[in-house]
C-alpha cells in the first residue's frame, strides 16, 4: 500500500458515523449486510448512509455487490490488512514496541494465569440492552457477586427503559451503574466464560458474529417493551424479570464454581 492509498483509507474512517458504519460491517465479515439492514441497525437516514458507504467504497475499505434490487456491502479484508501492515510494518519499521500484533494481544488474553480471586466473566446480550439483558445483569450480580463478573451489551444499544429500573427496584435489585453498552466495545477486548443471548433477534444476528464465549447459550425471552398499553407493559416487564430470576437461579444451582484461574482480559 502506498501513502496516497493509506491517507484515503484513513480519511474515510476519520468521521464518527462513518467509523460506526465500518465497525458494524467488520462484525459481519465477508457476509456483509444489505443497505436496508445497515440503515435499520444504525438508525441512519438512507441518504446519510449512502454518503458514508460511498466514501468507504471509494477508499477501498468496503465492497458493494448488487443482489437484485438491493446492494450488499461487506468489508474488504485485503485493503484493511494492507492498511494495518502499512501502519505497523512499514511506518514502525518492525519495532515491536510500536507495532505489537493485535492477534498476539488477543491470544494473550486467552491464556490462563493464576488468580485466586477469579470471578468468571459473564455476558448477557440482547438487541438494545435496554430491558432483558439489563435485568439479567442486575439479577446475577445480586445473586452471586463473589462468583461472577457480569456485563451486558446490545447490538443496537438504546436508553435503559424506565420500567427496567422500576421492576428491578421493586425486588431490591441493584440498578446503580446500569447503562446501555455497545457489543462493539467488548468484542476482541474481553474473553467471556459464559454468554447468554436473551432475545430472539440478537440470537439471529449472532450467526454473523464470532463466538462470544466458550459457553454460549440462547435464552430467548419476549420483549416486554413491545407490549402495548401501560398496565400490560408493566406486567410484561415483571414477568420477564421473574422468568430471568428463575432461569438464573437454576443455572447457578447447576453450574460449578469457577476454577482458580482466569483468562487475561482488558481492564473494564
Amino acid at each position: 500500500m502506498d501513502s496516497k492509498t493509506a491517507v484515503r483509507a484513513l480519511g474515510a474512517l476519520a468521521q464518527q458515523s462513518r467509523l460506526r458504519v465500518f465497525r458494524t460491517l467488520v462484525r459481519h465479515g465477508s457476509t456483509g449486510l444489505h443497505a436496508g439492514e445497515l440503515a435499520s441497525l444504525l438508525d441512519l437516514p438512507s441518504s446519510t448512509l449512502s454518503f458514508h458507504l460511498r466514501d468507504l467504497t471509494e477508499a477501498g475499505l468496503v465492497a458493494a455487490t448488487r443482489e437484485g434490487r438491493s446492494i450488499r456491502y461487506a468489508l474488504r479484508p485485503d485493503t484493511w490488512t494492507d492498511l494495518l501492515w502499512f501502519l505497523g510494518e512499514d511506518c514502525c519499521q518492525g519495532r515491536p514496541a510500536l507495532c505489537a500484533s493485535p492477534a498476539a494481544r488477543i491470544a494473550a488474553r486467552l491464556q490462563p494465569v493464576p488468580d485466586a480471586a477469579h470471578r468468571a466473566l459473564v455476558l448477557f446480550l440482547c438487541s438494545h440492552n435496554s430491558a432483558r439483558s439489563q435485568m439479567a445483569e442486575s439479577i446475577l450480580r445480586h445473586a452471586a457477586p463473589d462468583r461472577y463478573d457480569v456485563r451486558s451489551a446490545g447490538l443496537r444499544p438504546a436508553t435503559v427503559h424506565p420500567l427496567t429500573l422500576r421492576v428491578l427496584q421493586e425486588k431490591g435489585l441493584p440498578t446503580n451503574g446500569l447503562h446501555s453498552k455497545d457489543l462493539g466495545e467488548l468484542l476482541g477486548k474481553m474473553s467471556f466464560d459464559h454468554a447468554f443471548v436473551v432475545c430472539p433477534t440478537a440470537e439471529a444476528d449472532c450467526a454473523h458474529l464470532p463466538q462470544l464465549a466458550r459457553d454460549q447459550q440462547a435464552w430467548p425471552f419476549p420483549d416486554p417493551a413491545a407490549v402495548p398499553g401501560a398496565r400490560p407493559k408493566l406486567a410484561a416487564f415483571r414477568a420477564v424479570r421473574d422468568a430471568l430470576t428463575e432461569r438464573i437461579t437454576g443455572w447457578l444451582a447447576s453450574t460449578p464454581a469457577p476454577r482458580k484461574s482466569r483468562s487475561r482480559r482488558a481492564s473494564a
